[in-house]
């Protein structure tokens, strides 16, 4: 039998899962042997019945006839869940030193085990594991109370490398990190049984590393402690990654929202700061679009790249962070006033101003910027990302790549804008929502082709909502899903009664959102509206913008519907450099002109140009071509010059309610002709 045993307890604690540790535990045999004279002749047999109950935490000494067992528990949780225990004649004595050594060993059974759960819970390799395992028995040593070393054992520990002789007798505080002294002399001074410190201790070879200290008053001597002591530098490395992946982002390795919001708190807590604190919101302007037609991983490769430039465009002291998605926040510490934060905020925002490169692409993308200047223990951090964020919706309402500064105005919009953001949650089923109809009528004798439909909110308190502020907001909570299948419903209802009571065949656009295209069931549900409905498939067009930045399994829907008769109509053509990517993979039958062309038509030559080489392109497509914003007479005149037959806006009508859209093609009123 071995002089040095280790006894597991059967009380439902998880230590059967480390009995790797068992041989470590062996390895120090040698130690005990020397420390306490231990015979290797016993049998212990039955001695210990019932120890968990016995021992309560502390060493003690179990005699029988002429042999003394020297025992203590290892602890975890409060609990006894191992037993180290030695033998020896009771010819000799059974001195303090070795409860005290013994003691040792246990605490680093239980620290051990400690860290075996923290590896594996982690994922870790088994080699990871034994790093720490194996260096349960770095240094066990004695402190008087003068601080020196009374005793110190072999070190078990390259990485310590320290030989006993030359510890005996040095103050302990000569070993140790100048940082970390007045915290390891306060300990000692104070030390109870299970007191831990952490401290760097210098090695042999003169390097720093990190060590944990397992306190214990010797009952032996007055004022003389037991340091257990391990090396915990891959711990320390451990607990650093997790404090990285904690606070920083894992993407761009920027800051992440909650280390924003703490280090901004600090600074405006600060009271040593005379200026004041400042924060930028920076949103990429349309990153989603990315996203959809090039992949994620271009659009995380874009955001690595983004956070490399917005870094280099910022001060020394500055913060930059990650908020979430396309949201950046730059902290700024020491700012003069408004002005300079504005300042700031248009070198960030110009840092995005040169061409991306992704996969071989360029891609452009810009920011809008929200600014708000703080004052130092005079608001909070919550307070002003709030502020920052009303600001940067305020640029963004302005145009792309713009950046706003704080004011009132823009704190209301924001508080505006949330609380129409939930009240349109519940707008369908209030039944707030109207659809009128456009008239798409041929240019030179204003007969009506078609009509689109447009959408319309009257908020029971605010009034009518305009669509270029409620449809962003929808399609943010998702709610343009199923008020688009409304408005698809609608129309198509309206759509069956006007061709009763109109006598003469028209068809009806309905715009589909972006968020409504990703929609897997898109294609089936779209069909099912339409042919409830009982209107001819064929006499439904469905207009998508550029914007919508179609993706290449939107296709498979798309030709779903085409082959049911539906047709589609590419909504601001001209807008987006990917338009004529569009024409080759989509089944598109209609162009529609952008209005801002079309404003230009009659005056201006690039305009003109415009104009005249998108027919050309839907001459050569077989497309129809829908010219939008017809405002005047001369505009109307100067796109029938061109080819162009067909168009829409108030000149020839405004948008109308559905009984006044029948009163149309009924006659009883009429679209001038030209």
């Amino acid at each position: 039998m071995t002089e040095f045993m280790v006894r597991l307890a059967q009380s439902g604690h998880r230590l059967a899962r480390h009995l790797d540790l068992v041989p470590l535990l062996h390895e120090a045999a040698a130690l005990l042997r020397e420390l306490t004279g231990a015979d290797d002749t016993l049998e212990p047999g039955d001695w210990l019945p019932g120890w968990e109950e016995v021992c309560r935490g502390a060493p003690y000494v179990l005699v029988d006839g002429e042999r003394r067992l020297v025992c203590v528990p290892v602890m975890r949780d409060g609990e006894p869940c191992a037993l180290l225990y030695t033998a020896r004649s009771l010819s000799g004595p059974a001195t303090g030193d070795a409860l005290d050594i013994i003691a040792v060993f246990a605490n680093y059974v239980a620290a051990a085990i400690t860290n075996a759960d923290l590896y594996r819970a982690l994922g870790q390799s088994e080699a990871s594991l034994r790093l720490v395992t194996d260096s349960i028995s770095d240094l066990v040593a004695m402190v008087g109370a003068d601080g020196r070393f009374a005793y110190a054992s072999p070190s078990h520990s390259r990485e310590l490398a320290r030989e006993p002789d030359r510890l005996v007798g040095r103050r302990v505080t000569d070993f140790v990190h100048p940082d970390d002294r007045d915290r390891l002399e306060s300990a000692l001074k104070g030390a109870a049984s299970g007191d831990k410190v952490e401290y760097r201790l210098r090695t042999g070879s003169g390097r720093w590393t990190w060590v944990e200290s397992a306190l214990r008053p010797a009952p032996s001597a007055g004022g003389t402690v037991v340091l257990s002591s391990r090396v915990v530098d891959d711990r320390k490395r451990l607990e650093d990654e997790l404090r990285l992946r904690a606070t920083h982002d894992p993407l761009t390795g920027l800051a992440n929202r909650t280390l924003v919001a703490q280090r901004l708190a600090e600074a405006l807590a600060d009271p040593r700061g005379a200026d004041h604190v400042g924060v930028l919101f920076c949103d990429l302007d349309r990153f989603k679009a990315v996203n959809d037609r090039l992949g994620h991983e271009a659009g995380d490769d874009l955001l690595k790249q983004v956070a490399a430039r917005l870094r280099q465009s910022l001060r020394p002291g500055d913060l930059l962070g990650r908020f979430g998605g396309d949201e950046f926040v730059v902290v700024l510490d020491a700012v003069r006033d408004l002005a300079h934060v504005a300042q700031i905020g248009r070198r960030v925002a110009r840092a995005l101003d040169d061409t991306f490169q992704l996969h071989d692409e360029p891609v452009r993308i810009s920011a809008s910027v929200g600014g708000v200047l703080g004052v130092r223990r005079g608001t909070t951090a919550s307070a002003m990302l709030r502020d920052a964020d009303a600001a940067m919706y305020a640029a963004k309402e302005r145009g792309l790549g713009l950046i706003e500064v704080f004011d009132d105005d823009a704190s209301s919009r924001s508080l505006d804008r949330l609380g129409l953001r939930s009240d349109l949650l519940g707008a369908l089923e209030g039944d707030q929502f109207a659809v009128h109809y456009q008239p798409i009528c041929d240019l030179g004798s204003g007969q009506v082709v078609a009509f689109e439909a447009l959408l319309r909110w009257t908020h029971p308190r605010r009034g009518p909502v305009p669509p270029d502020v409620f449809i962003p907001l929808a399609e943010e909570t998702g709610a343009i899903v199923p008020i688009g299948h409304w408005v698809l419903e609608r129309s198509c209802r309206e759509l069956a009664r006007w061709g009763t009571g109109g006598g003469r065949r028209v068809r009806v656009n309905v715009n589909l959102s972006p968020v409504q295209l990703q929609q897997p069931d898109l294609a089936h549900e779209l069909l099912d509206i339409v042919r409830r409905s009982g209107v001819d498939p064929g006499d439904v067009c469905l207009e998508v913008t550029e914007h919508s930045y179609l993706r290449d399994d939107v296709t498979e829907s798309a030709a779903v519907l085409r082959s049911a008769g539906l047709h589609f109509a590419l909504d601001d053509f001209g807008t987006s450099y990917s338009s004529l990517n569009y024409l080759k993979w989509f089944p598109i039958d209609l162009l529609k002109v952008d209005r801002s062309f079309v404003g230009g038509v009659a005056a201006n030559d690039t305009d003109r140009g415009i104009v005249r080489a998108v027919l050309a392109i839907a001459d050569s497509l077989r497309l129809g071509v829908i010219a939008e914003g017809v405002e005047t007479e001369e505009q109307r005149s100067a796109l029938r010059g061109l080819g162009c037959a067909w168009g829409q806006g108030n000149l020839l009508s405004a948008p109308l309610t559905p009984d006044a859209a029948l009163d149309l093609l009924a006659g009883r009123h009429s679209v001038p002709a030209s």
